[in-house]
């Protein structure tokens, strides 16, 4: 699997972008961060809609998808993208599939193979629960009223590869409502997330099984 997708995986939430928004200092972004660490202990799984809208120097005009998600903490989510190019990407924590149902062709990938691919699965999912973002990312802050804007930029030299820049809203919660993540070559994904709904998920969900008839291939090999 590309990267790329690993992005879609987890990048997911949103509202408008903040204006007039007062940078925090590097006291006030580390009590943030930590804020941010509790609200996911504290929820640690969730579900909501989304809407994507991603750009790319490839085509004329955005293309706009929808879409569900459910995350759980550390690394289980379930990410479902319908419209005219669907996909289904589901972990459980030690296992990944990516099933596209107009090719029926499907991705396995078994974590703990590749130390570059979990590291780059790790990082990406820091950006939606705050644990050791510092560790893959430069983190810097914004207020703007009670809400919040951190914008993460990869230190990891595979990751910077296909992705220059994640910026993440969050509301006076803590809770994640859009993210903007700008690719190399110019490509951009924005998603917008509602419906946005902290809730235990069955351990069912984050399991998959693709359907008989579909071409399963092992990208990281067996």
């Amino acid at each position: 699997m590309s990267l790329s997708s690993l992005i879609k995986i987890a990048l997911t939430l949103a509202l408008v972008p903040l204006l007039h928004s007062q940078d925090l200092s590097a006291d006030e972004q580390k009590t943030l961060v930590t804020k941010l660490q509790l609200h996911r202990a504290q929820n640690p799984a969730l579900a909501a809609d989304f809407t994507e809208e991603k750009t790319t120097h490839l085509l004329n005009k955005p293309v706009i998808s929808n879409g569900t998600i459910a995350f759980q903490t550390p690394n289980k989510f379930r990410r479902e993208l319908k419209g005219n190019s669907p996909s289904i990407t589901v972990c459980n924590g030690s296992e990944l599939w990516i099933y596209y149902p107009n090719f029926k062709q499907a991705e396995h990938y078994t974590l703990g193979q590749r130390q570059g691919f979990d590291d780059n699965l790790a990082a990406l999912t820091a950006g939606l629960n705050f644990t050791d973002v510092e560790k893959y990312f430069r983190v810097a802050a914004a207020k703007d009223g009670p809400a919040s804007r951190i914008t993460l930029t990869p230190k990891n030299s595979s990751l910077k590869r296909v992705l220059t820049t994640l910026t993440v809203w969050l509301d006076a919660e803590g809770a994640v409502h859009k993210t903007d993540s700008t690719l190399p070559k110019g490509d951009r994904i924005v998603t917008t997330f509602y419906n946005v709904r902290a809730t235990k998920q069955s351990d069912a969900r984050f399991d998959y099984t693709p359907p008989a008839d579909a071409q399963i291939s092992t990208p990281l090999g067996k």
